[in-house]
């Protein structure tokens, strides 16, 4: 990835001799000239860098610069022109390879980028899907929004049936999920009604429908009706409904 900024002095290192040339090209360049003809003087490899040597106190002055000039050439010959900037999450931080983005409600890995003279390109992947993201210069990128999950760690999804841990059974939709504003909201449909469900209430949420003494006598009552019935699996949820109302402090 560029630099989003290079130093006035890395710009000017960029416009030295044989700036047309990389920066690899050009130092081997200079090692051609010095080992094979030779014809270069330690000071005129020093003028080559910008360094003149005459106002260097010692050669270990010189060498410090002439290295501190290849970073700078480095550094230029990486950087983005002035009128392009790279892409740019929400909250400032730089879009780098390898980030994670939000990206058609997915989250995706940033593959590579491409600028053109308005805007730029992120390139992105993930196992099922791939595809471009476009921006303008200055337009920022979503983050993948945090995952919300219920009380046995189950991600929470729009469109999910979901149950209160200590409800009544009965079966609510996940309308919508706000995770962005620091505590995680859900919104719930039941019966017509939006019930909002804020903060850490998410995690008394599951995707597993609860057991409860209603439940269990309507499917004892059909067992009945069929001729079906699980006295052992009966009567285990008995006992686990029973404790878990001790357990509240509720009593049989």
């Amino acid at each position: 990835m560029g630099a989003i900024e290079a130093s006035d002095r890395a710009w000017k290192v960029v416009q030295m001799t044989d700036e047309r040339h990389g920066t690899a090209e050009w130092l081997r360049g200079l090692v051609d000239e010095c080992g094979v003809s030779g014809t270069r003087s330690c000071t005129a490899i020093a003028e080559a860098f910008g360094i003149d040597c005459e106002h260097e106190r010692t050669c270990r002055d010189c060498i410090t610069k002439m290295m501190t000039a290849i970073a700078d050439r480095i550094d230029a010959e990486r950087a983005l022109p002035a009128d392009v900037e790279w892409p740019r999450f929400e909250d400032g931080g730089l879009v780098r390879i390898g980030d994670e983005l939000e990206f058609e409600g997915k989250t995706m890995l940033v593959c590579d980028a491409t600028f053109y003279a308005d805007g730029w390109a992120l390139w992105c992947d993930r196992e099922d899907m791939s595809g471009r993201l476009y921006g303008k210069y200055g337009e920022r990128v979503k983050r993948p929004a945090p995952e919300v999950l219920d009380a046995d760690g189950v991600p929470i999804k729009v469109g999910d049936t979901v149950y209160f841990v200590d409800g009544d059974a009965r079966a609510l939709t996940v309308e919508c999920i706000d995770a962005n504003g620091g505590e995680p909201a859900v919104d719930l449909v039941y019966a017509g009604q939006i019930l909002r469900w804020h903060s850490a209430n998410p995690e008394k949420l599951t995707h597993e429908r609860p057991d409860s003494w209603r439940l269990w006598g309507e499917d004892l009552d059909m067992a009945v009706k069929f001729g079906e019935v699980d006295k052992v699996e009966m009567m285990r949820r008995a006992k686990a409904l029973a404790k878990a109302l001790a357990k509240a402090g509720e009593g049989l």
